[in-house]
């Protein structure tokens, strides 16, 4: 099932879980932005994690990174399996992570290129490990996926649906799109069925 709701606040993901009665057999993917590590203390993701692993029977919360994560707190994690380790039920999914859900093969590539970076602060409210590289799309392996989950969108796709995807107050700036720009190449190297990003929260 896939539902809207705003990333960043993760008292809607806690309310969309309670609201579904999700239990441990469900899984929730979060297509970046998740709100979970930003603060440099980490006050807020220790909070939580409290609140997430608090309910006995709490679902597995995957997310992949988008343009607004701590990648200081995030590539500071444990990590198993390509995966991230925040808690026993909250997991990172590193660009590249080839995953079974549900018998479907999944390829996870997080990163975006935040159009606002002119007015963050590095390594407080922006880092430059947000761009997808080179590196993370030569390490995702080639083959057929039932889906892909990103946070940005291939180039191609985004001119084709600008006057949706562009955010109106930066309109008539030229902002970098590097990331968008690999995912391309990552489109044209594998085969899939569908591809999923938070831009739009759909399929293409």
């Amino acid at each position: 099932m896939l539902e809207e709701i705003y990333i960043g606040n993760f008292n809607e993901i806690i309310d969309f879980r309670n609201k579904m009665q999700l239990n441990k057999e469900d899984s929730i993917i979060i297509l970046g932005d998740a709100g979970i590590c930003w603060r440099k203390d980490k006050k807020d993701m220790k909070e939580y994690i409290e609140r997430w692993e608090q309910v006995d029977d709490t679902p597995m919360l995957y997310f992949i990174d988008g343009n607004h994560e701590s990648f200081d707190i995030l590539n500071s994690l444990p990590t198993y399996n390509g995966e991230g380790v925040l808690s026993e039920h909250i997991r990172w999914l590193k660009r590249g992570t080839v995953k079974d859900f549900n018998g479907k093969k999944c390829l996870c590539i997080g990163g975006a290129d935040s159009v606002d970076k002119f007015r963050r602060i590095k390594h407080l409210s922006w880092w430059e490990d947000e761009q997808i590289t080179q590196e993370d799309i030569d390490r995702c392996p080639i083959g057929t996926y039932d889906y892909v989950f990103s946070h940005a969108c291939p180039l191609s796709i985004f001119k084709d649906n600008s006057m949706y995807l562009s955010d109106p107050q930066y309109i008539d700036i030229d902002f970098d799109h590097t990331s968008e720009e690999r995912l391309d190449q990552l489109k044209d190297k594998i085969q899939f069925n569908n591809w999923w990003f938070r831009t739009l929260s759909q399929k293409y």
